[in-house]
């Protein structure tokens, strides 16, 4: 009888662990369709914004009256106006993606548009921002020095203001986004963040990685790379915005092309490859007599595929031409001229007038 019974118990234990096999199973089974079922293809352009790095010190920025000021007042948003435009994206149903997952390469190096899913009810979007270097010379003058890792490695920015080192993280774009994305993680869509747009010419990030700097530019690399390597992890994308932030029109073919060398010997061996291009000022140069220009050869081979403009309408598409197919986006453009102007191409992403900065010079 004693044998029977634990044959019973063998037999009512193996039952038990089938059942809750069966019923895990199923619960990952019908938690996996949910998901699927939750998700589409977005088929509508995928939105595209931009800005500069902020002004995180008002004061220093606008009642300080430097070489910077006027360009910071139309150029650039503060700290704060960066944080109202989150919300009224989040309140508006938007979400951020990876660029590069908006675009394919065939085998041939052409790159075209692909589908992207995103969640039912959210709007795809692209935030990036240009010039993400810290210029030495406008160190002082509003914006912060550097971004850091902290003492915990969390993303941080560093700046000597008031004869002291602020580490803070609330007065620039990447660990305002960090936090953010904390709070609201349906804000970024397979943990995607921003698209940072590097030039070379005076380093990176803060870090002074040129070649122009010949005191500690090893230790200055060896740091810029330990932020980019969180960056990356973190699911932060980089592009290039040339080396040395040049007019297109203004470049021989001959000096762009060492352009294009510097980036991809001082730059890209900290950020790794890219395949995009944010052309400096907007200013582009694909065609020549319906041929491809020289410009565009040298950018194709150096392994870029998708091209970014500037343009307040929505644009994503092969550029027009009957011989070639050049992908292209134009970025709207989010800086204090396009605010104070209440442009209404920005409407359908937030109302540019709720979310001004009282700190900001009224005229």
């Amino acid at each position: 009888m004693k044998k029977n019974c634990l044959k019973n118990i063998k037999i009512s234990c193996i039952l038990a662990s089938f059942l809750i096999f069966f019923t895990l199973f199923s619960c990952f089974f019908n938690c996996k369709n949910v998901f699927a079922e939750s998700q589409y293809y977005y088929t509508s352009n995928v939105e595209h914004i931009f800005t500069h790095c902020l002004i995180a010190y008002s004061d220093l920025a606008f009642e300080s009256k430097t070489h910077m000021s006027k360009n910071y007042l139309t150029d650039c948003i503060t700290s704060k106006e960066f944080i109202l435009i989150l919300n009224e994206l989040y309140k508006n149903n938007y979400a951020l993606v990876d660029i590069n997952s908006c675009f394919k390469i065939d085998e041939n190096g052409i790159a075209s548009k692909c589908k992207i899913k995103v969640p039912k009810g959210k709007k795809p979007l692209i935030f990036s921002f240009d010039d993400v270097n810290y210029d030495s010379k406008k160190i002082g003058l509003g914006m912060v020095d550097k971004i850091i890792l902290d003492e915990n490695g969390n993303l941080a920015s560093s700046t000597k203001y008031k004869n002291q080192q602020d580490i803070r993280y609330d007065l620039e774009f990447i660990p305002i986004l960090e936090n953010f994305i904390k709070k609201h993680p349906d804000f970024s869509i397979n943990g995607a963040k921003g698209l940072i747009n590097l030039t070379g010419y005076d380093g990176i990030l803060g870090y002074r990685t040129s070649h122009t700097n010949t005191l500690n530019r090893q230790e200055e690399t060896k740091q810029a790379q330990e932020v980019v390597n969180k960056l990356k992890q973190n699911g932060w994308q980089f592009a290039s915005h040339s080396y040395g932030h040049y007019h297109m029109n203004k470049i021989s073919d001959e000096k762009f092309l060492k352009e294009v060398e510097l980036w991809q010997a001082e730059v890209e061996p900290i950020v790794g490859k890219t395949k995009i291009y944010v052309y400096p000022y907007g200013e582009w140069c694909v065609f020549s007599n319906g041929e491809i220009c020289k410009k565009h050869k040298i950018l194709q081979q150096a392994g870029f595929s998708l091209f970014c403009g500037v343009g307040m309408k929505t644009f994503y598409n092969h550029l027009p031409s009957k011989n070639h197919k050049v992908l292209f986006m134009d970025r709207k453009c989010v800086d204090g001229r396009t605010l104070g102007a209440n442009r209404p191409e920005l409407h359908s992403l937030f109302n540019p007038l709720s979310v001004l900065d009282s700190a900001r010079p009224k005229n």
